[in-house]
């Protein structure tokens, strides 16, 4: 068992430290995963205050319901799936959505500066960059978040299926029609 000031490995023994009161785990998982989830989270609102205080509530609640949350071996999918309903819920509280109503995923800021660096960088031909962007926005708003979640942050189709509440196999299916939609076009 590590020392409270020692820096954990594995993403489980992280979590399995922060679960036990360890502050440090805690504190190395919030910086871990804040700017992914922010990020993830900043998809489905413009309102970057709401998607923060979405993001540090999730962070508030982990720590105080720490004692009696279950262990797991994905911790960026557990948090992935927690924001998802924690900013559905906000939504619905705030009068945003209705009960029945999805998230809207906002294709705009998908992109962020270092990954269009790193394409332009890779393509060296910023005309397909520009092509791949304007067919990306015309994907449907499941088909983009599906991409984001399968490419950007590397997440499997059981998870991406569990964050967006859909079945694996229509994560395979969206994912494989994006794929040969922008292989058409482009």
């Amino acid at each position: 068992m590590p020392l409270a000031n020692e820096t954990v490995g594995t993403d489980q023994e992280l979590w399995n430290a922060f679960r036990k009161g360890e502050e440090q785990a805690f504190a190395q998982i919030a910086r871990q995963y804040y700017p992914g989830l922010f990020s993830y989270g900043a998809k489905f609102s413009r309102d970057r205050e709401f998607v923060n205080d979405c993001v540090q509530d999730l962070f508030l609640e982990l720590w105080s319901k720490r004692e009696s949350i279950g262990d797991t071996q994905f911790v960026k999918f557990y948090l992935f799936k927690s924001l998802r309903r924690k900013i559905h819920r906000e939504s619905i509280r705030r009068n945003r959505l209705g009960e029945e109503q999805e998230l809207e995923w906002d294709y705009e800021i998908l992109f962020d500066e270092s990954f269009e660096q790193q394409l332009i960088t890779l393509e060296t031909n910023e005309q397909r960059l520009k092509a791949l962007n304007q067919q990306l926005e015309s994907l449907s708003k499941r088909q983009q978040e599906a991409i984001y979640l399968k490419f950007f942050e590397n997440l499997d189709n059981n998870s991406i299926a569990e964050v967006m509440n859909i079945t694996p196999q229509a994560v395979a299916n969206l994912i494989y029609r994006s794929i040969r939609d922008l292989k058409e076009r482009l």
